[in-house]
């Protein structure tokens, strides 16, 4: 990294080459990033705190206290060699010891000890250096706690970055020539009094920057945090969830992420934080100081190799430290490219506007975001002139993956469904998760955006009568035909998973959690089709198994059964909660935001059950207690027997029974849809036996 070393005019940070400090600055929180992106249409504002994404709730404690309490049973302590080890990062450590047996030899020598929370001078114990005094001691000398240990840290990467450029400027003038060392191409930036861009005024101690970055949490590289004293049994609660609180907002900015790693620095000692999508790891790596004035070669040889380590971390790419792929701005482009004609296995570079090939983002939407387990990064985008979707997901392993659901829905004829133009998987198996990658036609808009609105008293005509049935047309006719020719389930039927395109075709979307049934019943071709697919994708696991969590979708559209603890869903289940999703549709048509709707308050599954049975019992009032009033006769009637269709059976209200026993058989009498599905939907309901 050569360059002056001086600080630019009008600016806070110190540049060295391609790494730069930020001095410290006071400045108003920044604002939340991304707050014009499309915003999925599922009303997770208005489920009940728990079960709200960990980022929506405002209050930093609350918010900290869930995040700790979805992560803290996840936690291991590997050796620091251990992690790299399953990084894939430890022969290249290796390497870089091995190639630089002097680096930071003065450093070390000449580091500070920090005792009793205080910065002290060590240069008088150093034999092989004059004695110091206090004009020549470092500005960090004598500070102490937090500060103390800041202000050492960033003179230490500047330290060591000087002496990588130094040696590396002397590489040439050799005889032979030298091999450089490689360099620290990072920006790194003092948040302690500034906050942190997209992260609701969060202040990180430091933050390292991919180069010509905006300087928010889209673009960190990795983090520090610094505390004033060492942990030496265990890392302090407070401390694990605040680092936490960090690594969400990170997986929420950056959908290449395939992990998150963070740098701890707790008195003299430095730990290394790695979040993945299944469990998180805490390694140390040793002391970047001294805790004793008392000289000692060994522990010399120790802060060394902890320097040479740290600064190790901080010459790796994005993609040999944390990203499946190149870092990109929002308004870039991907290249995706299969690595075999027949395999899904993918590669991706960030390519130009000008590539025909690439997919080009718009914006990116709004979607949950957790600590642990599945996430899905969604973007609207052109791919060939065309709107499309990229959606980008991390899933189990042991999951079915969703580029293969869609391909056996197509092959099969079903409906209603996108069009998939690339589809592939990013990474195999990082930590027991996948990412996998889906380019799909743009599906339009929610229901309730598609409807018109509901104003004045009940009319005998309602224009929303039409649209409603081909709604409900549409998605059951493309459940009825996965569940029948593929002997699939969608099993996350919501309002932001139904939507209607601009010719008014209904679409039903994103089915990362569709489940494989047993091929009972599938044609000799449907199951040839399934294995072929199947082993494209390279999926090993048992497609039909229950490694898929029966209990999955949104709470305000699960049927009966599966609020009530059903370990095994069927074909009504999807269709109960295409019921919910309509009736959800034209409530929000019908009252304002925040209005209380008896049939989708939700405090828990068993009390919404409940809740249920008692909205749904009078046959001619329960769509008052779905927010449904001004409607049109005929809208009444559909509803009507749609709810007959599915809670009556021989003239008995059995909701009821279905908490009770949620395996309890319904009737199944399409013929009471009859004028508001199509004639192949009532043929394939008709095939099903006592649902």
């Amino acid at each position: 990294m050569s360059g002056h070393r001086t600080p630019t005019k009008g600016s806070n940070d110190i540049h060295i080459g391609g790494l730069a400090i930020s001095a410290r600055t006071t400045g108003a929180s920044a604002s939340r990033q991304g707050s014009s992106s499309v915003v999925d249409q599922t009303p997770l504002k208005s489920q009940s705190k728990e079960l709200m994404p960990s980022l929506q709730d405002k209050n930093i404690h609350i918010r900290r206290d869930r995040i700790y309490g979805d992560i803290k049973a996840y936690q291991q302590e590997p050796k620091f060699e251990g992690i790299l080890k399953r990084l894939g990062l430890l022969t290249k450590l290796q390497n870089f010891e091995k190639s630089n047996p002097g680096l930071f030899k003065s450093l070390a020598e000449s580091a500070p000890a920090y005792v009793d929370r205080k910065m002290r001078s060590t240069g008088t114990a150093r034999p092989t250096t004059r004695p110091s005094t206090k004009k020549d001691d470092p500005a960090y000398i004598g500070m102490t706690n937090e500060d103390a240990v800041t202000a050492y840290f960033s003179k230490l990467v500047l330290a060591m970055d000087a002496e990588v450029t130094e040696y590396n400027e002397s590489c040439g003038r050799s005889r032979p020539p030298k091999t450089e060392i490689p360099t620290c191409e990072y920006h790194l930036v003092d948040h302690q009094s500034k906050a942190i861009k997209g992260g609701s005024g969060l202040k990180v101690d430091f933050a390292f920057y991919y180069p010509g970055s905006t300087s928010g949490f889209s673009s960190v590289h990795l983090l520090l945090e610094a505390k004033k004293e060492e942990y030496i049994t265990c890392i302090h609660t407070d401390t694990l969830k605040q680092i936490a609180d960090y690594q969400t907002y990170i997986w929420q900015t950056q959908p290449s992420r395939a992990y998150v790693p963070i740098l701890l620095l707790h008195g003299a000692a430095l730990s290394l934080v790695v979040f993945t999508r299944n469990n998180w790891y805490i390694a140390n790596i040793g002391h970047v100081c001294y805790r004793s004035v008392d000289f000692l070669s060994s522990v010399t040889k120790a802060v060394r190799s902890v320097m040479v380590r740290l600064y190790f971390l901080l010459t790796l790419t994005p993609e040999e430290f944390g990203h499946c792929c190149g870092v990109f701005e929002e308004s870039s482009c991907w290249r995706f490219s299969h690595i075999s004609a027949k395999s899904m296995d993918v590669t991706a570079e960030i390519s130009d506007e000008h590539d025909p090939h690439a997919v080009q983002l718009v914006r990116h939407m709004q979607r949950a975001v957790y600590p642990r387990h599945r996430l899905a990064h969604v973007y609207e985008a052109e791919y060939r002139g065309k709107s499309v979707f990229l959606k980008l997901s991390w899933v189990p392993v042991d999951v079915v993956p969703e580029g293969a659901v869609y391909e056996l829905l197509a092959q099969a004829g079903v409906d209603n469904i996108p069009e998939l133009f690339l589809s592939g998987v990013l990474v195999k198996n990082m930590f027991g998760y996948r990412l996998e990658f889906l380019v799909l036609e743009h599906c339009g808009r929610s229901i309730e955006e598609h409807l018109p609105p509901i104003i004045g008293e009940p009319r005998s005509t309602d224009p929303t009568f039409d649209k409603v049935r081909v709604v409900i047309s549409g998605t059951l006719r493309c459940l009825a035909q996965a569940y029948v020719l593929c002997a699939i389930l969608h099993r996350d039927i919501s309002m932001g998973n139904v939507r209607v395109n601009r010719r008014g075709q209904v679409k039903v979307i994103d089915w990362g959690y569709g489940k494989l049934l047993p091929v009972d019943g599938l044609s000799a071709e449907a199951i040839r089709h399934r294995g072929a697919v199947l082993t494209k994708w390279e999926f090993e696991g048992d497609a039909a198994s229950t490694t898929n969590k029966p209990l999955t979708g949104t709470p305000y559209y699960m049927s009966i059964p599966v609020l009530s603890a059903a370990t095994a869903r069927g074909l009504m289940d999807e269709i109960e909660s295409t019921f919910y999703v309509v009736l959800h549709a034209l409530s929000a048509l019908e009252n304002i935001p925040g209005s209380v709707i008896r049939g989708f308050v939700y405090h828990n599954n068993d009390t919404l059950a409940m809740v249920r049975v008692g909205c749904l019992a009078h046959p001619s009032a329960f769509l008052q207690f779905f927010g449904v009033k001004n409607v049109s006769c005929e809208l009444r009637q559909l509803f009507y027997k749609f709810r007959e269709y599915l809670f009556v059976d021989n003239g008995e209200y059995i909701a009821p029974l279905l908490v009770l026993d949620p395996y309890t058989p319904r009737g199944n009498n399409p013929e009471l849809l009859s004028g508001y599905i199509d004639e192949e939907t009532m043929d394939l309901l008709k095939q099903l036996k006592s649902a």
